[in-house]
This record gives C-alpha cells, structure tokens and sequence, in this order.
C-alpha cells in the first residue's frame, strides 16, 4: 500500500470532486448539505497529465481535508474528465495511491456529475464543451448513454482544446501560403511569446504541451471571429456545429428533450451558444442552464452512494452554494 499513513474518515461528510481537463474543484458538505469547505487543485487527468502527476494532486487533496477535518470525508464521489463511465476498484487505486482510505471512493465520468446536478437523477441529458467535449445522459429506463468523450488524439470536437488547435493550425497553414491570411498568425505568435514561427515546435513538443496551455488559445480564436477574421469564424462555426451533432446524439439515444449545459465554451462563448441553440430549436429541443453546479452533481452522487436522501432542505442547502 503506497499510502502509509494512519487516518480516519467520517460518515457525517460528504466529498465531491469534480476532476475537469484543467482544474479541479473540490467541495465538502455535511448531511444537511451545508457546504463546509471547498477549493481548486490541479488536474486529475491521468490520460492528460500522466498518474505520477495526477497522484501528487490527490495526494494534495487529502492532505488539505485531512488539514481542515483531521479526518477524511466517510464517501468521496469524484467526476473524472479522463472517464466515459464507473471505474473500476483496481483502477481508482493506481490512481489516487490510496490516499482516501478508508474512505469510501467511487470515480465517474466528470459529464455524469453534471448530469447528476442538472437532473438529480431524473431522465435528461448535458452537454459539456469545456477544455475537452462529451456528453451523457439517462433514459426513462435508467439507462446511462453517451455521445463524444474520446479525448484529444481521438475526437474533442466542440471543445477549446480543438478549437484552439484548430486555429494554430490555421495560423500555420496561413503562415505558409496554404491558405487564405488570417490574423490567428500573428496572435499564435504573441500567444506563446514566439521570436519566430518555427519556435513553436518546440513550444509544443519539446517537451510535449498540456492540453490546458493549447486549450487556453480558444479565447483568442473567438475573439478573433467577433473582430470579423473569417478563418476564425469559420472554426468557431464548426465547433458550434460538432456540439449539434453531439447533442443530437445524446438527446436521441435518450428520447429526451430535457437537455442541459456546462463549461466554459458553452458558458461564455455567445457565438457558440447562440448557433447551438438555434439549430436545437429545430428539434424542439431548449439549451438550459443547470441549477446547480457539477461539484454539486458530485455530491448528490456522495450522497446516494452513502444511503443518505436529497431532501428539499439539502437542496435548499445546495442552492446557497455558488
């Protein structure tokens, strides 16, 4: 066992974490659902930062609860951005290093806590368009579905990682005379702070880049395309349309119209939101904004792992969180 340590937990706390591309937050409540005590912390992406990194921040984060409780949370339900469903014992291990025990930890998919708070539960689906893309929901069966999540080698679409890389991709092929002038060239260069372009090979590979410091180049691409850069509205557009397609998906395999958002694409990109939202209209089918946010979804899976109920009062409890 990697986690040496004598510790304790216990059942009068709940923990949820949500585990995005980027950031993690973490929140902690009591069984009322007063939330006692919350912060951020870095990924735990173990696909995008590696499991050496990703046990450092665990290993962080049960030390500040272990700080603030001298114990440990009895149920820790954690939302992961590397997962696509329930992980499995062996795995959740490997990758925390035992630093919960002997807390009770369960890892899901970072898309089913947001699903968690913006249905409680009840048949629907999200979208998330954050640092990556995925979306999830749950039929009138209970059956668990999803759309998209496979990652940044392997899809992405609609989210800041490939929106952004598609515009450094822009900016490069316009730098080269392959394509039409845009003025992504000349904001990658002052993005990452390039003498000339050719510095950014080793910028990006040498050695290879976080997903997140690519991701955070989405911003300039949208700006780009509010100032009239039509290289870049044409990637904001696509990216608009690969969230339909995404929320089509997930909406069919769960014969509902109740569909909910998060992330930061979809948050603050008007652009994205406004096109997204039009062409659902289409199907009928409303974007709205969740009551709660996925740190919260993560607690209602605490607390149903735990045997304990979502009253009225938790949820009045929940809401005075923000």
């Amino acid at each position: 066992m990697e986690n040496s340590r004598t510790q304790h937990c216990s059942d009068e706390l709940l923990c949820g974490i949500d585990g995005g591309g980027t950031t993690t937050k973490v929140v902690v409540c009591n069984l009322e659902g007063q939330v006692l005590h919350s912060f951020k912390t870095g990924t735990i992406n173990h696909y995008g930062a590696g499991i050496p990194k990703v046990k450092e921040n665990f290993a962080s984060i049960a030390d500040k609860l272990n700080a603030k409780f001298a114990c440990l949370p009895g149920c820790i339900f954690t939302g992961n951005s590397a997962l696509d469903g329930l992980a499995e014992d062996v795995l959740v291990q490997q990758i925390t290093g035992e630093v919960f025990h002997p807390s009770k930890v369960v890892f899901q998919s970072d898309v089913y806590i947001a699903l968690l708070s913006f249905t409680m539960g009840d048949p629907g689906a999200v979208l998330i368009s954050g640092t990556g893309s995925m979306a999830c929901g749950i039929d009138a069966e209970g059956v668990f579905h999803t759309a998209g999540g496979w990652g940044q080698v392997l899809g992405d679409e609609g989210s800041a990682y490939h929106m952004a890389l598609n515009g450094i991709k822009a900016a490069l092929r316009a730098y080269d005379g392959l394509s039409d002038p845009t003025q992504l060239s000349d904001r990658v260069m002052q993005f990452f702070e390039l003498k000339k372009m050719s510095d950014i090979i080793d910028k990006i590979y040498n050695p290879p880049v976080e997903k997140s410091l690519i991701a955070a180049f989405a911003p300039v691409v949208a700006l780009a395309a509010d100032e009239g850069d039509s290289v870049a509205l044409d990637i904001v557009e696509s990216e608009a349309e690969w969230l339909y397609k995404l929320a089509h998906a997930i909406t069919r395999k769960c014969k509902t119209q109740n569909l909910g958002y998060y992330g930061g694409v979809l948050t603050h990109n008007d652009r994205i939101r406004s096109k997204l939202s039009a062409l659902l209209s289409k199907q009928n089918i409303s974007l709205q904004v969740p009551g709660f946010k996925p740190e919260i979804g993560a607690l209602i899976g605490a607390f149903r792992e735990s045997g304990n109920k979502v009253t009225d009062s938790v949820i009045d409890n929940f809401s005075k969180f923000s």
